[in-house]
């Protein structure tokens, strides 16, 4: 709608602030007062949209995120070891749940540690990337160069500067952020497990002859947004929480011989069974909270190439954190199933599950410390008050299932000490290739010096060489053009670079840079989380020629006659590459373990190849024809 600027008339009353007639104040036209109640009605319209999504994401998290959390009165209880309660045993153990859920519930996590997420993601090692990103403390360089990473020229801490000079205490950094990731992938096998056991411990009660979170609210925060998960468990869960342990605390006082299966007990006959399916139905819900966490965290870890590649699964077009990994679900029914079967006492799991809950707590603080010493720049007085109050909590309760160790507490360490080895053994076995890679790779001019080669041919047709270098190219190259004596008379040196945005424009998908060489190319292929790169072989090629063939226009100059020859041969050369035939070619690289390697070297990279050759490819699938494909062997000296 167009503005209209024309002046008042002489009927026209233009009254100013004060409310006096002044026929220099400025008014709206009527005109202007439409648009002006058009837009105010859009933001309200937006804003309500806005509100409506929040409280639907809200009503989500009650089984998404808060399942565990809400299905803990099922096992709480049972899973202390008390002898002859009294009362004060009971308000005391109740005073300690309350200020639990207040303290870590609503002031740590609600409130601080929900705001340090790294691009919408929570966790450990989510908190361990924003680290890397923003003060450059990671072992590996940064593959990912779409992460947006911070180029502010601030003044480091003291704290930054020790850490980036201290190869020592960015290991012990990374240990830390590793152990985080694993034992909350402990959790969610446990969790299941626990939640289950609790809730059909129901059925004792009518018949005996049966035998038998918080941090999930942080690593779970990809899959919705801060204000969701506050308005869910401000206003629903910690009320909820509160109310029903005060319940089940009463109940035990008067009726301390109960205390092994106080919920079921202080439930009213009549309404016993609908109960009991409602708590059966939430357990299994419940299981989903850490199993999305997981999921998430394993995410995280594979984008950092910190774990070996799985399939993961975006389920949201508009949100990179709803992830799902078909063959993580698979394992972790495999290893929940076992435990069950192995354990099956709830109590030795319910042991168990404690020593996870306050070692990822514990973890969480240290690392959320340093984000607000590093990061946040906080104020050292709201820094030391936040550390050793949640420290210290955290660390009496660590120390306190540590005495339930042999009673069920080993089994997180014997999960999370086979998934540390996982990750170990991925990460040092990636470091490895990569230093390899970065010290033998191949630059521009050895490339022109191997062409210049007289026993080189430059054969007919269009090559797509895939490198996982950025600056420079990677060392097989120089393996293949050594002993295959060849390389296509036009090559297109191919890098993907993962973006965090959901997807990428389409022509901001493919940037082309040319060489100094004749007929060689460097392309970049940019995707967000949320594209599908399985673009059909010759799609993809169209798609490059495409962009190859107005790059080659854009940079020829009108003026220049000469120029403009060279750049229509070039054209010529593109096409005739391209009816001669179209091959991709990609490196398969192994480390060769010699003698000479030290006893570590062969154990850890002998159990990387395993996993390597057991794993994903690191390059999306494009759709190519098997028959259009090349893999390249090539062993790296370890």
């Amino acid at each position: 709608m167009m503005e209209n600027h024309q002046h008042p008339s002489s009927n026209d009353v233009v009254v100013n602030v004060n409310g006096d007639s002044d026929s220099d104040a400025r008014r709206l036209h009527p005109t202007d007062h439409a648009v002006s109640s058009q837009l105010q009605q859009q933001r309200r319209v937006q804003e309500g949209n806005e509100r409506r999504k929040s409280l639907v994401l809200a009503y989500k998290t009650l089984g998404v995120v808060f399942g565990g959390l809400v299905t803990s009165p099922l096992y709480v209880y049972p899973s202390m070891p008390l002898k002859s309660p009294t009362e004060d045993d009971y308000l005391g153990i109740y005073s300690i749940m309350f200020w639990t859920l207040t303290l870590i519930g609503v002031v740590k996590y609600a409130n601080v540690a929900i705001r340090a997420d790294d691009h919408g993601e929570g966790g450990t090692f989510a908190l361990y990337s924003l680290l890397c990103r923003h003060v450059n403390i990671g072992i590996l360089p940064p593959k990912h160069v779409g992460l947006n990473t911070t180029k502010d020229v601030q003044k480091r801490t003291l704290l930054a500067k020790f850490f980036q000079t201290s190869l020592v205490a960015r290991r012990l950094l990374l240990f830390v952020a590793m152990l985080g990731t694993c034992m909350l992938i402990g959790d969610g096998i446990l969790t299941p497990a626990i939640s289950v056991l609790s809730a059909m411990d129901g059925l004792r009660a009518p018949f005996p002859s049966v035998s038998k979170c918080s941090e999930a609210m942080f690593a779970d925060l990809g899959h919705f947004n801060p204000k969701s998960i506050q308005i869910a468990f401000l206003f629903t869960i910690y009320p909820s929480l509160v109310l029903t342990y005060a319940g089940q605390t009463a109940y035990l006082i008067k009726h301390p011989n109960d205390h092994d299966d106080g919920f079921y007990k202080f439930i009213p006959t009549s309404v016993y069974w609908p109960i009991f399916v409602i708590a059966t139905s939430a357990a299994v819900v419940a299981s989903q909270s850490l199993i999305s966490a997981t999921f998430s965290v394993i995410k995280q870890s594979v984008v950092l190439d910190y774990f070996p590649r799985v399939k993961v699964v975006h389920t949201s077009k508009s949100k990179e954190g709803e992830v799902y990994s078909p063959e993580v679900n698979y394992i972790l029914m495999v290893l929940c199933v076992a435990v069950i079967l192995i354990f099956g006492d709830g109590k030795d799991i319910g042991n168990a599950f404690g020593v996870v809950v306050s070692l990822v707590m514990l973890i969480t603080t240290i690392l959320l410390t340093l984000v607000m010493i590093m990061i946040w720049r906080t104020p050292a007085v709201l820094v030391c008050l936040y550390f050793v109050v949640f420290f210290v909590m955290e660390g009496i309760y660590v120390s306190a299932v540590f005495t339930k160790f042999a009673e069920g507490g080993w089994i997180p360490f014997a999960i999370s000490f086979i998934l540390a080895f996982i990750m170990f053994g991925w990460f040092y076995g990636r470091q490895k290739k990569t230093d390899y890679e970065l010290t033998h790779k191949i630059t521009f001019e050895r490339l022109e010096e191997l062409l210049a080669d007289r026993s080189v041919n430059r054969v007919p047709g269009l090559c797509f060489f895939y490198t996982n270098i950025q600056d420079g190219l990677t060392p097989i190259l120089g393996h293949y053009i050594k002993n295959m004596k060849s390389l296509h008379k036009v090559t297109v040196f191919t890098t993907l670079r993962y973006l965090l945005v959901p997807k990428v424009a389409p022509q901001d998908r493919i940037v082309i840079k040319k060489s100094n060489l004749k007929g060689v190319y460097c392309c970049m292929i940019q995707y967000g989380y949320a594209d599908a790169l399985n673009l059909e072989g010759d799609h993809f090629v169209d798609q490059v020629i495409s962009s190859l063939a107005k790059h080659i226009q854009k940079h020829q100059s009108p003026e220049n006659l000469s120029d403009s020859e060279e750049t229509e041969e070039e054209a010529s050369n593109l096409e005739e590459a391209r009816v001669a035939g179209v091959v991709h070619v990609r490196g398969k690289t192994r480390f060769y373990i010699g003698q000479n390697c030290s006893w570590f070297d062969k154990f850890v990279l002998s159990f990387y190849e395993v996993m390597h050759n057991n794993c994903r490819s690191g390059l999306p699938a494009l759709g190519i024809p098997p028959q259009q494909r090349i893999e390249v062997g090539m062993l790296y000296e370890a």
